[in-house]
């Protein structure tokens, strides 16, 4: 090998070496960082095809800059050693565009982050990276060997998968338009803010070794700055689904509300109207039977007055859903206190709470533990809400349901969070062994505060 290497020209060769190894600290980065991606069939034969067509596009640039050694083609080479990879996660792996585009900023990114790792070790052993990659002092003398070019790789690698792992790259969302131009625009900046600076500092060299390590540290901080905001896009387009998502959970819950508020009022209605009637028979129905629908007519006409009207509709529903289960619900609550909160926010979230309590308790054998308790009240500038009821012990997390319907489920704790987030408030939930109990904490607005 070493007689083949003789034929071409000695700075050709060193060239061709210096960029081999940014090339393959690049190409390490990206199957790191590329490993939660789905991998496309025929994978390593992928792979090897795209490392293939990488090496022949890195020689073929590194002998167009030795050719022709000028900005123009040290820009080029630079653009083409950041596209390989990219060719790399085209070539082997499925997902969207700007997912791909997301691993090839954070590969950039984790690969002068790990260089300026090794380099600040280097600079502790002694060693100057201009000179050399050794951290080992041989007979006064820096002498790079395959083990250091070993442990230069090691070290490097080692630091991608801790960036990998500090920054959670090991999912990638889909994300929504608004962060998919980002993660573009991401790239762009990427490419742009790291190619351009080495051109010019290669064109214009600095001596000092200040200068040098300053140039490092502007790296560096580029690259946390490419994590960290590659992270902020996920996290935004996370943050505006979820909230699409409520925001359309909270429409249908409105249009129910409306729904159930209506056949409530007919149902009262009639109840009032046939309680009128009943006197008509007499004559045709014993004592007791006119006792008992008297009782039922009184139970469907019961007119709860908390102070705020929707809260009525939640009350009156959970009421009926109470009496089917055979279970004690009972309540005081200052309805208008919620009178800043929206309709549609106020039914969502007593509504859920109160459905999750009953859905709780009538897994219950003992009677009487089939009870629920719930209490809204304003404290200290807060209106403070507390829903306690039995549970089995088991727990179940935001998202989760173990309700049959699973499709229609599962979002009700998650837009419990989100409303009382809307408020400024704060939803905490405490077990004591068979106690599940909801404490709900909403500020009440100045205005508000001072009318109440």
């Amino acid at each position: 090998m070493s007689e083949i290497l003789k034929i071409f020209p000695q700075d050709l060769v060193q060239q061709l070496f210096i960029q081999l190894s940014s090339c393959v600290r690049l190409i390490i980065s990206v199957l790191i960082f590329m490993y939660p991606l789905r991998r496309k069939p025929t994978y390593a034969l992928r792979l090897v095809f795209s490392l293939f067509i990488c090496a022949l596009a890195l020689i073929c640039t590194v002998y167009l800059r030795y050719s022709l050694d000028n900005i123009y083609t040290r820009a080029f080479m630079r653009f083409t050693q950041f596209c390989m990879p990219l060719l790399i996660i085209m070539l082997c792996c499925e997902g969207s565009i700007v997912s791909r585009l997301k691993v090839l900023c954070a590969s950039i990114g984790a690969t002068e982050i790990g260089l300026a790792f090794f380099s600040l070790i280097l600079t502790l052993s002694g060693g100057d990276e201009r000179e050399t990659i050794s951290l080992f002092r041989i007979g006064g003398e820096f002498n790079t060997t395959v083990w250091d070019w070993l442990l230069f790789f090691v070290i490097n690698t080692i630091a991608y998968f801790a960036l990998f792992k500090l920054f959670r790259y090991e999912k990638y969302e889909e994300l929504d338009k608004k962060s998919s131009t980002s993660t573009v625009l991401l790239t762009t900046f990427c490419l742009f803010i790291l190619i351009v600076p080495d051109c010019i500092r290669t064109e214009f060299p600095a001596d000092s070794l200040a200068s040098f390590m300053l140039y490092r540290l502007y790296l560096v901080s580029i690259s946390i700055f490419i994590l960290l905001y590659s992270n902020e896009i996920a996290f935004r387009s996370q943050y505006r689904t979820e909230k699409e998502i409520m925001d359309q959970v909270l429409r249908e819950e409105r249009k129910q509300y409306l729904q159930l508020k209506e056949n409530i009022d007919v149902i009262n209605t009639r109840c009032h109207d046939l309680k009128h009637q009943l006197d008509d028979f007499s004559g045709r129905l014993t004592d007791r039977e006119l006792e008992e629908l008297r009782d039922a007519m009184d139970f469907y006409d019961s007119n709860i007055k908390t102070g705020n009207e929707v809260l009525d509709v939640v009350l009156r529903i959970a009421q009926l859903s109470c009496e089917k289960e055979h279970i004690q619900l009972s309540c005081i609550a200052d309805g208008a206190a919620l009178s800043f909160m929206r309709t549609r926010h106020i039914y969502s979230l007593f509504n859920n709470a109160l459905s999750n309590a009953v859905e709780a308790v009538k897994k219950l054998d003992d009677e009487n533990k089939r009870v629920i308790s719930m209490t809204v009240g304003k404290k200290n500038g807060a209106i403070h809400i507390e829903i306690t009821n039995f549970f089995d012990g088991a727990s179940v997390s935001p998202g989760e349901t173990t309700k049959s319907d699973s499709h229609h489920h599962g979002f009700g704790t998650m837009s419990m969070r989100y409303i009382v987030a809307e408020y400024g408030g704060t939803l905490n939930v405490q077990t004591q062994k068979n106690i599940y109990t909801v404490f709900i904490t909403i500020p009440l607005p100045l205005a508000h505060e001072k009318n109440l």
